[in-house]
């Protein structure tokens, strides 16, 4: 018994060496059976950490989903430099300008024609000196003018039919300032010196005018003519018909009135009147050429033949 004890306990040490060594030799080869599962290690950084080592980096699908969105930003950006470079490229744009449109302080100049396609929005538009400037639509053109609150104004617009001008007056003045026309609802004004009508029909008017002067040109006539109403000439203070080369006519299809409360005075050494009635009473020894003029009562004038009374019956003188 005491021999077997010795002997358990001599190989203990022996055993616990050996069996240390043992030990270790399984750590060892756990540790290489490890080392083959997981293969070589991956190429990056690498941390050390104690006694572990980290490897920091995109490893797998990651990568190549890197990749592949690296390589579609770079081909999205090199079709937008190349539209980019196509559009200026086209558009002739410089650091002048663009195409024929140049870029100066206070505006911009444009060269040739300017095609507009919608609308033109500038406060002022002028040529160069000594070029016309031309505008051409193909059906209307329009310039339009707003108010501060932005509500438009005054419109004037031109189309293949007519020219029309909308606006609450319309002013024309010359090269100085002074006014030649005016046009509103209330009054028209013509500021010019002299008005002339060319027109074969004249001018017509259906209301009142009142003017200063009415003349007709250089050898023309003046014609005052009223188609189915009455034509009337009033003046406060007087009315002078004057002819200082020819004659002055009044022709009227019934009668033609003269009124004066102060009386009707002719200074004129010829008065000639022609084609008056003639009175048919027999009177003795009658003249052919030398008639008198009589009077009625109601003021009419007639004829009477010489050598006797001025005799005619009541109807006569109607």
């Amino acid at each position: 018994m005491a021999g077997s004890g010795s002997g358990g306990v001599g190989a203990g040490p022996r055993g616990g060496t050996g069996g240390g060594s043992t030990g270790g030799g399984v750590g060892r080869t756990l540790l290489a059976t490890s080392n083959e599962h997981r293969g070589p290690p991956p190429s990056g950084t690498v941390v050390q950490c104690g006694p572990y080592q980290y490897s920091l980096g995109l490893f797998g699908w990651r990568r190549r989903c890197l990749y592949a969105l690296v390589l579609l930003l770079l081909v999205m950006v090199t079709l937008n430099l190349a539209l980019t470079l196509f559009i200026l490229r086209v558009l002739d744009v410089s650091l002048e300008g663009m195409g024929g449109l140049q870029i100066v302080r206070g505006g911009m100049v444009a060269s040739g024609d300017v095609h507009v396609m919608d609308s033109l929005v500038a406060a002022r538009i002028v040529s160069r000196p000594h070029t016309p400037i031309r505008i051409l639509a193909a059906h209307n053109f329009s310039i339009s003018a707003m108010d501060a609150e932005g509500r438009v104004t005054t419109t004037l617009s031109m189309n293949t039919e007519a020219m029309e001008c909308t606006s609450d007056r319309l002013v024309i003045r010359d090269k100085k300032g002074r006014l030649l026309f005016s046009a509103s609802r209330e009054e028209v004004l013509v500021g010019a010196p002299h008005l002339t009508v060319t027109g074969e029909g004249g001018a017509v008017f259906s209301g009142s005018v009142q003017t200063s002067h009415v003349t007709a040109p250089i050898s023309e006539s003046l014609l005052l003519e009223s188609m189915t109403r009455s034509l009337e000439v009033t003046a406060p203070e007087g009315i002078a018909l004057e002819s200082r080369a020819g004659t002055i006519s009044a022709l009227s299809l019934s009668d033609l009135t003269l009124q004066s409360k102060g009386g009707i005075m002719f200074e004129t050494p010829n008065i000639i009147v022609r084609d008056l009635k003639v009175s048919n009473t027999p009177i003795s020894d009658p003249l052919d050429d030398v008639f008198q003029v009589c009077v009625c009562s109601n003021g009419r004038l007639f004829l009477a033949k010489p050598g006797g009374v001025c005799a005619a019956d009541q109807n006569f003188c109607k």
